[in-house]
């Protein structure tokens, strides 16, 4: 075997977790690009199943990195909540943006990459060893001796498997189809409205909504279609998700049948869940997101922010324990909104058990939107960069 590669950090993973630690350390220190090294099973362009929704929490992190979402995207500017007969919108300019993942992970690998990160695509993780004064990890091409190791490689993470961490996190389960649509046609498009109806609670005791999402993949109109079971209660009943997903799309006039069907799980955020053991910590969905609508992007782009200032802080005091790393997160002004997400999230989906209390909710809450910023349509929650990222690394390195 060759001789191991001596790196002071690798990240294990190149969704928007990975690469967003990627780009926040360059951003802190120029220097970094150098040092770090990814790695990823995959090779991008790959496809990834998700609904792409990214609000404002996620693109005002990118705004304070310097990015500007490059690849196309479709600007929603009514989300509509439902519940039979009921129902509510928030509006906004837009009140989030709906990407494809192929495109947008890509753009963000090949930021890095313009950067100076060194990234190795179609090389899977083999074993992990941790020792006192490095991390060996054995990938199917080469041998690396890491200062540090980040997971960043999803619910299923393999860091996380490798290291056998056990804790009480809880698992969120998705489905999907796309479906073809003529644009001029369709209601959401023409209006650029995206649904969520939370029906399938109370019919069908699903612990989340059915959703509709407009996408455009290689410039044809698509309705990204699926489901979100929380299981934010995991002491009631399980729904049967294809079932549901059936008629929910019987009453949208599609047959299940007629689609290729997708899901995928999504573990979810827990304050006593493990972050870190020394040197390796863990950030995106492999460390844990959203039980209450399954928001996975911009909470990645934001397990970025806190993972380099752990890091910054491991590598100024050479102290790889990384034993704050978990108050780091959840001290954290986005992680502390996550966390009220979560407690929300055991609250709401207790309600299926309690229609009356769900229509009731959905009655009244239309007053509550129009006391918000939301009722206004051109309502712009977004933040613009102030300088592109290479401008700032650049004058940095000058």
């Amino acid at each position: 075997m060759a001789e191991a590669e001596k790196i002071d950090i690798l990240i294990v993973g190149t969704g928007p977790s990975g690469t967003s630690t990627a780009l926040h350390l360059i951003k802190s220190n120029p220097a970094w690009a150098n040092r770090i090294v990814m790695v990823d099973k995959a090779i991008h362009p790959r496809e990834k199943l998700c609904g792409g929704g990214i609000t404002h929490l996620g693109q005002n992190i990118l705004a304070r990195l310097g990015l500007e979402i490059e690849p196309n995207s479709f600007d929603v500017r009514e989300v509509r909540l439902v519940y039979k007969d009921k129902g509510y919108s928030f509006f906004g300019n837009p009140v989030f943006r709906i990407v494809r993942r192929d495109e947008f992970d890509h753009w963000l690998v090949k930021t890095c990459t313009q950067l100076g990160v060194t990234v190795h695509q179609g090389e899977a993780v083999k074993t992990i060893t941790p020792h006192d004064d490095f991390v060996e990890v054995v990938t199917e091409k080469r041998t690396f001796h890491a200062k540090v190791l980040v997971g960043a490689d999803g619910s299923k993470s393999y860091v996380r498997r490798a290291l056998k961490w056990q804790d009480n996190t809880q698992v969120a389960r998705l489905l999907e189809i796309l479906t073809p649509e003529n644009a001029a046609t369709t209601p959401e498009f023409r209006e650029k409205t995206a649904v969520f109806d939370f029906t399938p609670m109370t019919d069908n005791g699903l612990q989340g909504y059915y959703w509709d999402f407009p996408s455009v993949i290689q410039g044809q109109p698509f309705m990204n279609r699926g489901l979100f079971d929380s299981r934010a209660r995991p002491d009631l009943p399980k729904a049967n998700l294809k079932q549901t997903l059936r008629d929910s799309l019987q009453t949208r006039n599609r047959n299940l049948d007629d689609y290729k069907l997708k899901g995928h799980p999504i573990r979810w955020w827990s304050t006593k869940a493990k972050f870190s053991q020394p040197r390796v910590i863990l950030v995106g969905d492999a460390a844990g997101a959203d039980p209450l609508f399954g928001e996975g992007i911009s909470f990645a782009l934001g397990y970025g922010e806190v993972a380099t200032k752990a890091i910054n802080d491991a590598f100024t005091h050479q102290d790889f324990s990384f034993a704050s790393y978990g108050d780091i997160v959840r001290n954290d002004p986005l992680f502390k909104h996550l966390d009220g997400r979560t407690r929300l999230a055991k609250f709401a989906y207790l309600m299926p058990k309690f229609p009356r209390f769900v229509r009731f909710g959905f009655t009244i809450a239309p007053w509550i939107i129009k006391l918000t910023r939301w009722r206004d349509p051109n309502y712009t929650p977004d933040e613009k960069p102030t300088a592109r990222l290479i401008d700032v690394v650049q004058s940095m390195q000058t």
